[in-house]
């Protein structure tokens, strides 16, 4: 029987090449958009079809990153009529060969152990824990393994990069190494990598999209020292107030931004008297005569409403983890690209220092960076400013307001 598969790129073919070479353990620096996950699967079906009875393991980290690929893997090769069956409760695809495709997760690695494989696949190899590959994984391998490929995007200086260097180094011949790009996939969406370079912190970027092994440094705002004035500039066009409303021992910050991306005045209290900092929030947007963003969450609710009871111009914004990363990583667009114009730290110490050390938490299991204070401080007048910011952004779509300058700041 002859299954033929699609055309690979290059990078893919590097790893095909690697993995028929003598080396038995193989390292694939593997970043996003490079089509890791399709030579991946590529790789484990000639694996199971060209030799009769192998017992193939997919590793990945979580449970769900095994049913996609399974049911990718079946759904693509069930009609050729390899497969003599498909257990989907407990992921194995048995082949009419006598080969096996065993799809386990590390969640539990415990449960790992006592298997013995003859070829292994690793995929996000570096988001395993260093233990699970040395005292589970590598014993599964020991005795009838001939072949073990680690894919993964890189995650700092860990046991994935040491797999990776042994594999670059002519002193371990059991070793062999490759990276992929995403330039050399025809593929590629050009868009996703210039959103993300935009976007996502240094470090990030530089790891999922690059292959860099990068220690995670947690730095989230750049360009702050360029970004700064030492006096307030003269408002420009319409004007805007992004509001966030403290709680416990929060502070609640009003922060007005004008037309050109200005910072014009920050009010901040932390009194406990409600009614007084709304007249004070009112006030201080009949000054400016701006637009009003009030963060609606929780006591938020009530508080727009009185807001908007006494100035019209209110909009709630519902703060939840997706609309905070969206307003954040506009922010950090907005200081990459210095659009954005901020008091220094002798004009309003307490928003320089919440914008140096805001850091962001990146979780390996769902790749997804959630923003935050480290504690015990406040991230009050960061939020502010990313609501103000989404306010000016958001008429600015909404065509509402229209200004034109060729002016950024003062």
């Amino acid at each position: 029987m002859i299954v033929e598969g699609s055309d690979i790129h290059n990078g893919q073919q590097r790893v095909i090449d690697m993995i028929l070479g003598p080396a038995k353990f193989c390292t694939c620096v593997a970043p996003r958009q490079t089509g890791k996950s399709y030579i991946s699967q590529q790789i484990v079906l000639f694996w199971a079809m060209n030799s009769p009875n192998e017992r193939i393991f997919w590793i990945a980290p979580t449970y769900q990153q095994c049913t996609k690929p399974f049911e990718e893997i079946y759904d693509g090769i069930y009609k050729s009529g390899a497969i003599k069956s498909a257990n989907k409760s407990e992921l194995r695809l048995t082949f009419k060969n006598g080969s096996t495709i065993q799809f386990k997760s590390i969640e539990r690695p415990q449960n790992l152990r006592g298997f013995t494989a003859t070829k292994m696949l690793c995929d996000e190899a570096a988001y395993y824990p260093d233990d699970v590959w040395s005292q589970v994984l590598k014993p599964i391998n020991l005795i009838h393994s001939t072949k073990v490929l680690f894919v993964s995007t890189p995650a700092g200086l860990n046991w994935f990069k040491t797999m990776y260097d042994m594999g670059m180094s002519s002193e371990h011949p059991d070793y062999a190494s490759c990276r992929m790009n995403y330039e050399e996939n025809p593929f590629v969406d050009l868009s996703e990598i210039e959103e993300a370079r935009a976007t996502l912190p240094e470090h990030i970027y530089a790891a999922e999209y690059e292959g860099s092994f990068v220690e995670s440094g947690r730095t989230v705002f750049s360009n702050l020292d360029a970004c700064t004035f030492d006096r307030y500039p003269q408002a420009q066009g319409r004007k805007y107030i992004g509001v966030d409303l403290g709680r416990r021992n929060d502070w609640t910050i009003a922060t007005v931004i004008d037309q050109a991306g200005n910072v014009l005045e920050i009010y901040r209290d932390n009194k406990k008297d409600w009614a007084e900092m709304i007249r004070n929030i009112v006030d201080l947007a009949r000054k400016w005569d701006a637009h009003v963003l009030v963060e609606a969450n929780s006591i938020g609710d009530v508080v727009e409403e009185q807001i908007r009871r006494e100035w019209p111009k209110t909009e709630g914004f519902n703060t939840t983890s997706q609309s905070k990363q969206k307003i954040i990583e506009a922010l950090i667009v907005a200081f990459n690209t210095q659009s954005i114009g901020i008091p220094s730290k002798q004009l309003f110490e307490p928003l320089m220092f919440e914008l140096e050390i805001f850091e962001y938490q990146y979780s390996r299991a769902s790749r997804t960076v959630q923003y935050q204070a480290p504690q015990p401080f406040h991230d009050d007048c960061v939020m502010s400013l990313a609501i103000a910011w989404e306010a000016r952004e958001k008429m600015k779509a909404s065509g509402q307001y229209v200004y034109s300058s060729n002016t950024r700041r003062y």
